[in-house]
Order: C-alpha cells, then structure tokens, then sequence
C-alpha cells in the first residue's frame, strides 16, 4: 500500500468510497451533494498549506482517504478521513493520518480540528488514540467546516 497525493485519475474512486461510508454505511445523504468532493483539487489543493491523500492498494485502486485544509494562522481542518470498509484493521487509517501529520508539521501547523458525528464510533477512537482533544465545539471562526456534525476535536501540534 502506498499514500499519494490526489490526482485527477483517482476522482472517480474517491467519489465512490467516500459516499459508500457516508451514505451506504452511516446514511448520512446530502442535498448539497458534497461539492468539495466534486472537485477535489479546488477544494483541498488550493494552497501550498493543503492536500488531500488517497491510499492505493497494490493494484493502485483507492482504499482510503484524507484531507488537510488550510483555515490561515497556522490551524488546519482535518477533513475526508474514510477507508473501505472491508479494508479496516490494517493500519491504512494510521498511514493516512501519519503522512497529514508530517505535512502539518512540515507546514508550521499548530492546530488541527475536526468535526465528525456520535455514531462513527471507530473513528471516535481513532482520533482519541492519536491525541486528539474532544471540545464542546469548534472555534467560532471555523465553525462553519462542521456542516451537521456534532463530535468536536483538537490536535495541539508539537
């Protein structure tokens, strides 16, 4: 396995995993259609500060997802994080969110915050095991980035 940078080639795939999780798994629908997921490199390769990762099996087809949006002063949003459900257990989650670090760091992030739901238990844990801080609620300033979701988390970059 091995985590790129998103390409163009990969649009299709990522489309379909990420509303595979969202819809088919957790039933989360959309009526906005989820344009930042249309048009990938607007959204999430703007800036030099921003990228969105996909992990690719040895046949090169995605199994995972992540994203880091810039929101200025050093904080990021981290965004997109899914991995194929029959894919899970296997580090790619881990890999993913190693190599975002790295670029954060990389980058003079200082804060990473997300936003996720109640129901997305693992990835609760997930966030939990990798030092996040759950927070009542987003920082006004980005609280825009939640959309509907109602779990709050912060990462303190050292």
């Amino acid at each position: 396995m091995k985590i790129v940078p998103f390409e163009e080639k990969h649009k299709e795939q990522v489309r379909n995993l990420i509303f595979d999780v969202l819809e088919g798994e957790f039933g989360h629908h959309s009526k906005s259609g989820r344009p930042d997921v249309k048009n990938i490199s607007e959204h999430y390769q703007k800036d030099s500060k921003s990228n969105f990762w996909v992990a690719l099996d040895e046949n090169d087809s995605v199994v995972g997802t992540i994203a880091l949006s810039n929101l200025n002063e050093n904080i990021g949003n981290l965004r997109r994080l899914y991995v194929k459900t029959e894919m899970r257990g296997q580090g790619i989650a881990g890999k993913l969110f190693s190599v975002l670090l790295d670029f954060a760091k990389g980058h003079g992030y200082k804060e990473i915050y997300l936003s996720t739901w109640e129901t997305a238990t693992d990835a609760l844990r997930f966030y939990e095991k990798h030092d996040f801080e759950r927070i009542s609620q987003l920082p006004e300033k980005i609280a825009w980035t939640a959309g509907s979701d109602n779990v709050f988390y912060k990462l303190e970059i050292k």
